[in-house]
C-alpha cells in the first residue's frame, strides 16, 4: 500500500490507470464477462489479420485451403487463449507473473524477455503495416516518416491505460467492421478468383500444416498476456461464460478478417496484401486500414512494460499505484517497437512469418504446463504474495514446471520444419509441421507425471498477506 503521501490524487485516478503488475484490489474491480466478446473482436479485426490471411496464400496454398487452415488454426489456438484468460480475475496479476506459480520467481523469468520480444516485434511489424497502408495514399511522407508519426496516437492512449485501451478498441472496432465487410464485398465484384486459386486439390501436408500453425501462434501470441486484459473483472465472473466471451470474440474476428485477406490476396496474388487492399478498395479502405491497428500498438507496449516491471521485481518491490512505475516502461517499450520497425521494415512479411514460427515453439510447452497446472493441479488456488517474493510458496525455482516446460522443447525439434531447419522426422510426415501439438501434449503429460511425486504449494486459496488490499483504481 502507498501512503497518503504518494497515492495519486484522485483527479489523476480518475483518468489515468495507477496500477501495474500488482494485485488488483476488490475495490478496483469492474465489468462484466460478455463485455470481453467486444474486447477480443476490436483486437483482431484489423489489417494485421489481413495481412496474415493474405500470407497464407503467399506461402502457396490456394484460397480453399487457406480458409480451411485459417479456420483449423484460429479454431484451436483460440482455445488455449481463452482458457488462460480466465485466469485474470481469480488471480488479478498479469499472466506472466501467475508463472512463477509453475516455475518459480526467478525460473519464470525466462518468460518476460520472451514475451517482451513478441510485444515489440508485433508492434514493430504493425507499424510497418500502417506505414505502407498510408505511403500508397499519399507519398508526402517516407515509410519511416510514417513509421515515427504513427506511434504517437498509440502511445497516448497507452499513457491513459487500461479504461482508455478497452474503449478505444471497442470505438474503432465499429468502423473497421464494416469498413471490412465493404472490402469483402469490393473484393467479390473485383472479378472471379484466378482457376489456380479456386481448386480444391489437396496441398502438400507440409504447406497445409505451416498455414495452421501461423494462426495457431497468432491466436497463442495473445496467451502470454491475454489475463492482463481480465484482471480488472471481479473475482465472481462467470468463469465459462468468460471462457466463450473470449472464445468467441478471437475465432469469429480473426477468421472473418484473414479471409478477406486471403481473397484479396488469391485474387491479386502478384501483388503484396496492403498493395492489393488499394488495388481493390481505394485509398480510403488504406487509411481505415492504417487506423485499425493504433490500438494494436499500445495494446503490446502496454503489456509489453509488464515484462520489463516483472525483470525489475526480481531485485526489488515497486510501488503499487504509480503512473510513472507503469508509464516509462511502455513509452521505452514503444520506443523499441517503433526503432526495429525503422531497421527492418522492407522485408517485413518474410521476417514476420518466420518471427511466429520461432515463438510457436518458445510458447505451446508453457502453454502446457500453464494450463495444466491451473486447471488440473491446482483448480485455481494460488498463494498471491508469493509471486511477488522468491522466498514465498513457489520458491526461486521450480523444477518441475522447469523440467516439464524443457521436456517439450526437447520433443518439439524433431517435428520442427522453418525455414532455416527441418526436424528429422518432418520428411515422414509428408513435411507436415506437428511440432506445436507434440510440443503442448508432451509438457503436460510429464508436468502431470512429475506432480504426482507432490506439489510446490500447500493446497487451498490464501489470502492476501497484509491484510485487506488498498483501494485503487484501474
Amino acid at each position: 500500500m502507498t501512503s497518503s503521501a504518494t497515492r495519486p490524487s484522485p483527479r489523476l485516478r480518475k483518468w489515468v490507470e495507477t496500477h501495474h503488475i500488482e494485485y488488483i484490489p476488490a475495490s478496483a474491480r469492474h465489468g462484466r464477462a460478455w463485455h470481453q466478446l467486444g474486447f477480443w473482436w476490436g483486437s483482431n479485426v484489423n489489417v494485421f489479420n489481413v495481412v496474415l490471411g493474405g500470407i497464407v496464400v503467399s506461402i502457396g496454398l490456394t484460397f480453399w485451403w487457406a480458409l480451411i487452415a485459417i479456420a483449423a488454426g484460429t479454431v484451436a489456438g483460440a482455445l488455449l487463449i481463452a482458457l488462460h484468460a480466465t485466469q485474470g480475475p481469480r488471480l488479478g496479476v498479469p499472466q506472466t507473473i501467475q508463472s512463477r506459480g509453475q516455475f518459480g520467481f526467478y525460473g519464470a523469468a525466462f518468460m518476460f524477455p520472451c514475451v517482451l520480444a513478441l510485444n515489440i516485434g508485433f508492434i514493430a511489424a504493425q507499424l510497418v503495416i500502417q506505414a505502407q497502408s498510408l505511403r500508397l495514399v499519399t507519398s508526402a511522407l517516407t515509410i519511416p516518416q510514417w513509421i515515427a508519426l504513427l506511434a504517437i496516437p498509440s502511445l497516448i492512449i497507452g499513457i491513459y491505460g487500461y479504461r482508455w485501451i478497452h474503449k478505444s478498441i471497442q470505438a474503432t472496432a465499429v468502423a473497421v467492421t464494416l469498413a471490412l465487410a465493404i472490402m469483402g464485398i469490393q473484393a467479390l465484384r473485383h472479378g472471379s478468383l484466378p482457376a489456380a486459386q479456386a481448386t480444391m486439390t489437396a496441398p502438400h501436408a507440409g504447406l497445409f500444416g505451416a498455414g495452421v500453425a501461423l494462426l495457431v501462434i497468432d491466436m497463442l501470441s495473445f496467451g502470454p498476456f491475454v489475463s492482463d486484459y481480465t484482471r480488472y473483472l471481479p473475482e465472481s465472473v462467470s468463469g465459462k461464460g468468460m471462457f466463450w466471451a473470449i472464445y468467441a470474440g478471437n475465432v469469429s474476428a480473426t477468421i472473418f478478417s484473414c479471409s478477406i485477406g486471403a481473397y484479396i490476396t488469391a485474387l491479386l496474388p502478384r501483388l503484396d496484401p496492403v498493395t492489393a487492399i488499394g488495388q481493390v478498395s481505394g485509398k480510403w479502405a488504406l487509411i481505415l486500414m492504417a487506423v485499425s491497428l493504433v490500438d494494436a500498438g499500445t495494446f503490446n507496449a502496454y503489456t509489453g512494460a509488464f515484462q520489463v516491471l516483472a525483470i525489475g521485481t526480481m531485485w526489488r518491490r515497486l510501488r503499487p499505484e504509480s503512473v510513472a512505475v507503469r508509464v516509462i516502461p511502455f513509452a521505452a517499450v514503444m520506443a523499441a517497437g517503433v526503432i526495429i520497425a525503422l531497421l527492418g521494415w522492407q522485408a517485413f512479411v518474410t521476417n514476420l512469418g518466420n518471427f511466429l514460427d520461432v515463438l510457436l515453439m518458445v510458447f505451446i510447452p508453457w502453454s502446457a504446463v500453464n494450463i495444466t497446472d491451473y486447471f488440473a493441479i491446482r483448480h485455481g488456488h494460488y498463494h498471491v504474495p508469493s509471486f511477488f517474493d522468491p522466498r514465498g510458496a513457489y520458491g526461486r525455482l521450480a523444477w518441475r514446471g522447469l523440467l516439464a516446460y524443457a521436456t517439450g522443447l526437447a520433443a518439439e525439434w524433431p517435428f520442427v520444419s522453418q525455414p532455416d531447419y527441418t526436424g528429422p522426422l518432418v520428411s515422414r510426415l509428408g513435411g507436415a509441421d506437428i511440432s506445436w501439438i507434440v510440443g503442448w501434449i508432451i509438457p503436460a503429460a510429464a508436468y502431470l507425471l512429475l506432480t504426482r511425486t507432490g506439489k510446490d504449494v500447500p493446497a487451498g486459496r490464501l489470502e492476501l498477506a497484509g491484510g485487506k488490499p488498498g483501494s485503487a483504481n484501474e
